[in-house]
């Protein structure tokens, strides 16, 4: 199930399958790009069930709103998915069976060349995903300190040679703007060795993408929020691409699964703390080798499902 300009979505059958536990109920896909999972959702719902799919990218908006327009038990929302509380049915009190979100970019917004996302094609400094917000990767660039962009490099990206890039960055900005891709990549790359150069152009990307559009804060605070909109026995299910994702909600699933936290050598629990979620996956589910090979995306494809208690 392609989506023309999307990317193919990510273990689909193993998400759905997870995911809809009520053929008549409520379900939030807070990703919804080009649609894909979505569609599965409404295909395996009933008339009576209904999906809400938000998106803060105006073009996904469009785009799915053009697929699935049909499906009278769909609506779809421009938002980012940390303000879902702003919805009016959510305002209103609805609760969910199941949310979903498949984060990182969708393929679409990488070969737009005018979204800046890619170190291989030559575009304006922007990774906006929505093109709305005032912080680009221009300002970014242009603006942060050398600690700063050495920090961020080093926490979003895993970069070993962040200082030296960040050092490389500001000594250049003096002389002359850096607006380009082309321009930071060849900066980048003045600094890194050849044999290590790909990678590290990724990981740089890859972390200016992050703090751009603050996507681990988003996202911690989307799994927060998600506590309060699911209904007691609904799940929800987190595609992630990168180990800073997963590890988020790994981390978030461990400590809202655990109950007393009192030390060992407390006769009685003291603190009160209940679990108010379970872990659906014991382990993240990845992508079967068959699909790997049709969709080389699924290969860093991890889906964690936890349930409300």
């Amino acid at each position: 199930m392609k989506t023309a300009g999307y990317h193919i979505p990510v273990l689909l059958k193993e998400t759905i399958d997870l995911l809809i536990t009520d053929r008549n109920g409520s379900y939030l896909d807070c990703t919804l790009g080009g649609g894909g999972h979505s569609k599965a959702i409404l295909n395996s719902i009933s008339s009576e069930g209904f999906l809400i799919g938000v998106d803060r990218d105006i073009h996904a908006i469009e785009y799915a709103g053009k697929l699935l327009g049909g499906h009278k038990n769909f609506k779809a929302s421009q938002i980012n998915f940390s303000r879902i509380n702003e919805l009016d049915e959510i305002v209103f009190g609805m609760k969910f069976d199941g949310i979903l979100l498949d984060l990182g970019l969708s393929s679409r917004q990488i070969d737009d060349a005018g979204r800046g996302f890619s170190y291989m094609s030559e575009a304006e400094l922007d990774m906006r995903m929505n093109r709305e917000e005032e912080m680009s990767a221009f300002e970014i660039i242009g603006t942060y300190s050398q600690e700063e962009l050495a920090d961020i490099f080093f926490r979003y990206g895993e970069e070993k040679r962040s200082r030296q890039i960040a050092l490389k960055i500001i000594q250049s900005r003096e002389k002359k703007e850096i607006r380009t891709t082309k321009e930071l990549t060849d900066l980048i790359s003045s600094v890194t060795p050849s044999n290590f150069r790909v990678k590290t152009l990724s990981r740089i990307f890859q972390a200016l993408r992050i703090e751009v559009n603050r996507e681990l804060d988003e996202l911690a605070t989307a799994l927060k929020f998600s506590l309060n909109i699911l209904k007691v026995g609904g799940r929800c299910a987190v595609i992630s691409y990168h180990s800073l994702e997963d590890r988020t909600v790994k981390n978030f699933i461990k400590e809202n699964s655990e109950g007393c936290i009192c030390p060992k050598n407390f006769p009685k629990c003291v603190c009160g703390k209940k679990p108010i979620v379970e872990s659906v996956t014991k382990k993240p589910v990845i992508a079967s080798e068959s699909e790997i090979l049709k969709n080389s995306r699924s290969r860093s494809a991890k889906l964690r499902v936890f349930r409300k208690l």
